[in-house]
């Protein structure tokens, strides 16, 4: 089924896309750097740009020869990389057939953050795909300003585009990727002989596993040069004529060529001009400005685990210890915590604050001030709407006009790249031809001072138009397919259509039963489970078999035990229970009210010794009571 968007006009469509993805002036809204500086990363004007010159190139890895072509020459690009994103306006012409392809092309990187990382990395466009041959890495607050930066830099091997680009520049600025390959091949060389001659010895086995299990970092080695047949023959000859004793054949065969072991991918020729955009007052709040989090591509050693075993029970378990848990348990903390500490509503913040540097000052309030802070907080949470706009935000927030609104109050990139991702994956049934960066510089220009710059139809109209939304037919549900509802209840469908409706009933969970009456919801909302559970195949092995099976019963554990207190603690935090909410909030404020008179008195009369017996009593008991929860704790 298809949810039907509005129809509106290309222009009005335009509109749309511009309206969100327009960025604010940089000298406008310089302050922002100071304040939001992960926001202002994504929605600032670039402070710098960096005029990139791609002139020329030389001695570029060969393609390998093969039966039906012959010829080694690769035909060459360059792709410029800005912290690990693809710029698609700089990438130069295909250079066909050249030895040393020469592009002379220019063009212009805006720069937000003076430690971006810049890459240069050389394809070769084969015929059923873009082949890399080498990059180079260049820290963008490294170049002078105004100052031409140009020259051969070296390329290196591809295998080595590895851990970060900060930690690859680091490595490259301190050896050059010739002469690492250099004494790598030689040292090579020595533990081949050293091997040799050490065969006949009788070393011990326990020396002979350690030197086989020994590990060190992966570093490409130097490689033979790929050569086309004219140049196999040349050095065909060469080798036949030093074999024969023809030294000078040999030698004057060998003369004027290359070397046949290469230790770089070669070299490209660039020129580098960055200009600031503002003014240098200016340019001092982008050094507040960092760029998003490198991607790691780890090391050679690293373990990878890619079999996954799909089980339809261990997924529906998992996924519902997830809602109950992560959704509705951690991240309402987290987000009621965050909302406090932002001072999204300073008097509650105030209160808040008060009491903790009371208790600081005076510790003999904490059992007066912590019952009287959570009965307020328990208070607070009487109010639905209240409730929701402290507790929800981009991971959690319903996808509807309502969520969208309370997820951009938060004023924070992360959280509605977080909820654009979800109304992608689980209403839109849509999916990103290029999420990693292009997304999250949309999600940036969608509000505004925290408030949605459009409404929810038409974010969903601009995303189903942005060009890395691929907006696809959503699943066609059969009777009997088992599904979730917006993302939390498990339910099967009994019906489908009219339109984009599906019928479905709910099943019974561990902690709710939503009753067995079929209910018509919008296909948007309802997302496929997992398939059924498949038996472990044959090829597992009878070790691994037994691990999978361990699986069920903790995760049946784990269920019941969280599930049920988790609920029954949400019942009474949210006023589902209201007797017993309204009971534990009486109780806290009369364990408060205590305390406090306890306080005033021993402050008021404590040091004069005029309290009466009954008083003393009561002082009495309840400083037994404190330390003897405060023990318990």
């Amino acid at each position: 089924m298809t949810y039907a968007y509005p129809s509106y006009g290309a222009d009005e469509t335009t509109y749309l896309l511009d309206k969100v993805q327009t960025k604010d002036d940089f000298h406008a809204k310089r302050w922002r750097c100071l304040s939001h500086p992960s926001r202002a990363f994504e929605t600032l004007s670039p402070y710098a740009i960096l005029e990139v010159g791609i002139m020329a190139a030389r001695d570029l890895t060969e393609r390998e020869s093969g039966f039906f072509s012959t010829d080694t020459t690769p035909d060459t690009l360059v792709q410029v990389i800005m912290d690990d994103r693809d710029l698609e306006r700089c990438i130069t012409p295909v250079a066909r057939g050249k030895k040393e392809p020469l592009w002379l092309y220019h063009c212009e990187v805006d720069v937000v953050a003076p430690s971006s990382m810049i890459r240069f990395q050389v394809l070769d466009d084969r015929p059923t795909q873009k082949a890399e041959i080498g990059f180079v890495d260049i820290a963008i607050n490294d170049i002078p300003y105004d100052k031409v930066i140009e020259g051969w830099f070296e390329l290196r091997f591809q295998e080595n585009l590895l851990k970060t680009g900060q930690a690859r520049y680091e490595e490259h600025c301190s050896v050059r990727e010739e002469e690492k390959c250099k004494q790598s091949y030689e040292d090579k060389e020595k533990e081949k002989k050293s091997n040799s001659s050490t065969e006949s010895t009788d070393l011990p086995t326990e020396d002979l596993e350690m030197k086989l299990v020994k590990k060190t970092p992966y570093y490409a080695p130097s490689k033979a040069r790929a050569m086309d047949a004219f140049q196999s023959c040349v050095s065909s000859t060469a080798d036949k004529a030093e074999e024969y004793g023809f030294e000078t054949l040999s030698k004057s065969l060998k003369e004027g060529g290359r070397s046949r072991i290469r230790n770089n991918a070669g070299e490209v020729y660039i020129s580098l001009r960055l200009k600031l955009a503002v003014s240098s007052g200016d340019s001092l709040f982008a050094l507040a400005l960092d760029p998003p989090a490198p991607v790691n591509l780890g090391t050679k050693e690293e373990v990878v685990l890619t079999r996954k075993v799909d089980i339809q029970r261990c997924y529906d378990d998992l996924w519902e210890v997830k809602v109950r848990v992560v959704d509705d348990a951690v991240l309402c903390c987290v987000y009621g915590f965050k909302y406090l500490v932002s001072w999204r509503s300073w008097p509650l913040s105030l209160i808040y604050l008060v009491g903790l540097i009371a208790c600081c000052v005076r510790t003999y309030l904490v059992w007066a001030i912590v019952p009287l802070l959570l009965a307020i907080s328990l208070f607070v949470n009487s109010f639905p709407k209240a409730r929701a706009w402290m507790t929800r935000g981009g991971h959690n927030a319903a996808l509807t006009e309502e969520g969208f609104k309370q997820t951009a109050a938060w004023r924070d990139t992360e959280e509605i790249f977080r909820f654009i991702n979800r109304l992608l994956r689980e209403d839109m049934k849509a999916k990103l031809e290029d999420p990693r960066g292009k997304l999250r510089g949309f999600a940036a220009q969608a509000i505004r001072d925290g408030e949605p710059a459009v409404t929810l139809e038409e974010l969903r109209l601009a995303l189903a138009a942005a060009p890395f939304v691929q907006v696809e037919d959503g699943p066609h549900f059969n009777k009997g397919d088992l599904v979730w509802v917006e993302g939390r209840w498990p339910a099967k469908v009994t019906a489908v259509g009219p339109e984009d409706a599906v019928t479905v009933i709910y099943e019974k969970t561990l902690v709710e039963n939503n009753g067995a009456e079929p209910i018509q919801v919008r296909a948007r909302q309802v997302v496929l489970r997992a398939e059924a559970v498949p038996k472990v195949p044959s090829w597992v092995g009878a070790g691994i078999a037994p691990i999978i099976a361990g699986i069920y019963p903790v995760i049946e554990d784990l269920r019941h035990v969280s599930l049920p207190a988790i609920h029954m603690l949400t019942q009474i935090l949210t006023w589902a229970n209201k007797p017993v909410a309204l009971g534990l909030m009486v109780t806290l404020l009369v364990v408060s009210g205590l305390f406090m008179w306890a306080a005033i008195l021993h402050i008021t009369k404590g040091s004069s010794g005029n309290l009466s017996h009954s008083e003393e009593v009561v002082i009495m008991v309840l400083r037994r009571a404190g330390r003897g929860w405060a023990k318990s704790w």
